[in-house]
Order: structure tokens, then C-alpha cells, then sequence
């Protein structure tokens, strides 16, 4: 095996393995320990973090902020990646943000001057419009890596009026919308499931589990299917409202928040969406089917459809009124 082939299959192997001894390797790699010892030399020049421990048990071991081996891309695979990271720009906040942006620069730096021209131009050729919010979302990274290791956090968390709220989450994922950066968690403070709007969240630090009286398991939930048991924990009421063929398109267009709801179609075109909220959500609701005009009529329950109907009417009064 020549020394360029083996150094890329060291850097995998060290990689792979996290610690282990120069005679592992050597007789891994059939070479003396002499000659493994220069490689490594080479790889920890190269950036790799390796850091030795003298002694019995000890060895070489790569620090947690490991080194990718070199990959090979295509022109398509490179737009891919560089695509992917322009349809994000509008957003204040990302997880990951600054890796993100390093990982991008140097892979900017070493691609031909023709696909780096390319690339130049696909940015402005191609764009996706989001909402750009002046509130920063700082804490997506640490509230990701909780919900992917399964680890509760302690958070800060409040409106503008009340910072000072702390409480302990297991988060199930995070996701954006309309500009804005949510966390569905498990809430240890009020027993049951909520949503969290992440720039809302002032601090986040790993919780002590031990201190916890006891957890939950969350292993089973994400972001597909925290709804159910968001609802399930909660007194719900039935809704039905009456959709023309414009208002079930607007529906699809806006039920990110209620996927669960069901809509039953009817011959003439038109179709009745039934689903279940809770009472403490009839307000977000009406101001929902409000803007759908007369796409939507709320059928049940009636106190939803008093809260649109007022709403109708309050707007119905600012048209009649003397314009100035």
C-alpha cells in the first residue's frame, strides 16, 4: 500500500476507532511501529486532534472535534451542497451556524475558478423567501443535539415581560416556520408536552438528571407524531367547518401546525374539515379561519364561531365607516 492510500485509511481508521495504540496499528497496517508513529505524526500536522496518554491503559485517542477524511465530490454534488445552504440565508438563526459557515469557506476555497463562477451565478438565479425575523434563535444547537442524544435541558424561558422563568425539557426536535424557530419538549414543570418558540428561550444548559425525581421516555416521539401526545394529554373539543374548493386549497397551504386534521369531500366540489383543539386554543383558531373570509365557515363549536363572526363583524364596521 503506498503512503498517500494509507494515510487516508489512517485518518478513517483513528476516526472510526477514537483510541487505540500505535502497535493496533502497526500490525493493522502491516508496518513497524516506527513507521506508524511517523504517520501519525504526519496526520496530527494534517489537523487531526490526536492526544496521547503515557502509561498503563494508555494510548492515542482523537478529541471530540474529529476530522473528516477527503471526499471526492462531482460538479452537481457541489452545487447540491452549496445550493442547500443558500435556500437558509434568510433565517437569523441556525443551528450550527458558524461550523456551517467555515465548512462552506473551505470548500469554496479549493473548487475550480469555473464551478466557483457557477455557483456565484446560481445565487442569483435562484432564492427562497422567508420571513427574516430580527429575534435571534440562540439556542437551536444545544436543544437539536438534546433531542437527537435524548438528554433533558434547563431553560430560561418567557416573553419580553417574563425572563425569568426556568424550567427542565426533554426537546423532541425543533423546526421552523414563518421565519420563527420552534421546540416541541416534554415540560418536567407542567407534566405534559408544549411547544416552545426557541428565540422566547433566553438560556439552555444540560440539565442534571440525577436531580430529576424521575423522566420520562421520549424515545418513541418526534417530530412526526408529538402532536398525538400533545393532545392526548389535554381535554379536547370537536371542530367541523365548511370549506369551499379555495378554502380546503388554503387549508392544505396552511395546516402546518394540525396535520392531523381531516377534511371529508363532497360532490359540488366543496368539502368539511373536522378535527380537535383545546379550549385555550379557540382564539389562535378564530384568527385562523378569520383569514380564510368566506373560504371557511366554522359549523362547531359555537364559541368558535362566535370569535369569527365578531371578527367579521368588527371588520365589516371599519369598511362601512367614513373613510378619511
Amino acid at each position: 500500500m503506498g503512503k498517500s492510500r494509507r494515510l487516508i485509511e489512517l485518518m478513517m481508521a483513528v476516526n472510526r476507532k477514537r483510541k487505540f495504540t500505535v502497535k493496533e496499528l502497526a500490525e493493522e497496517f502491516r508496518v513497524s511501529t516506527r513507521t506508524m508513529l511517523r504517520d501519525l505524526q504526519e496526520l496530527s500536522g494534517m489537523g487531526v486532534p490526536l492526544y496521547s496518554q503515557v502509561g498503563a491503559g494508555g494510548g492515542y485517542q482523537v478529541l471530540a472535534e474529529r476530522t473528516l477524511p477527503p471526499i471526492s465530490f462531482t460538479e452537481n454534488e457541489a452545487f447540491s451542497i452549496f445550493f442547500a445552504s443558500h435556500a437558509l440565508r434568510h433565517f437569523s438563526s441556525l443551528p450550527f451556524e458558524a461550523s456551517a459557515e467555515s465548512a462552506l469557506r473551505k470548500f469554496y476555497r479549493y473548487l475550480s475558478e469555473d464551478v466557483k463562477s457557477l455557483i456565484d451565478e446560481m445565487r442569483n438565479r435562484i432564492d427562497f423567501f422567508t420571513h427574516t425575523r430580527s429575534e435571534r434563535a440562540d439556542c437551536l444547537e444545544i436543544l437539536l443535539q438534546a433531542s437527537i442524544r435524548k438528554l433533558p435541558v434547563t431553560i430560561r424561558y418567557g416573553t419580553r415581560k417574563d425572563e425569568t422563568g426556568r424550567r427542565t425539557i426533554q426537546p423532541i426536535g425543533i423546526y421552523a416556520h414563518e421565519g420563527y424557530w420552534f421546540c416541541p419538549a416534554y415540560c418536567y414543570l407542567q407534566e405534559a408536552f408544549r411547544l416552545f418558540r426557541v428565540d422566547r428561550i433566553g438560556a439552555a444548559i444540560w440539565a442534571d438528571v440525577e436531580a430529576l425525581s424521575s423522566t420520562v421516555d421520549v424515545s418513541e416521539v418526534d417530530l412526526t407524531n408529538w402532536g398525538h401526545h400533545f393532545y392526548s394529554q389535554r381535554e379536547r373539543v370537536g371542530v367541523q367547518v365548511k370549506l369551499t374548493a379555495r378554502g380546503e386549497e388554503l387549508f392544505r397551504n396552511k395546516s402546518w401546525i394540525f396535520p392531523w386534521g381531516e377534511v371529508h369531500h363532497s360532490n359540488d366540489g366543496t368539502g368539511t374539515l373536522e378535527m380537535e383543539i383545546t379550549s385555550s386554543e379557540i382564539p389562535f383558531f378564530a384568527e385562523y379561519f378569520f383569514s380564510f373570509g368566506a373560504e371557511a365557515v366554522v359549523l362547531k363549536p359555537g364559541e368558535l364561531r362566535e370569535a369569527v363572526r365578531k371578527k367579521l363583524t368588527c371588520a365589516l364596521e371599519e369598511y362601512n365607516s367614513p373613510s378619511f
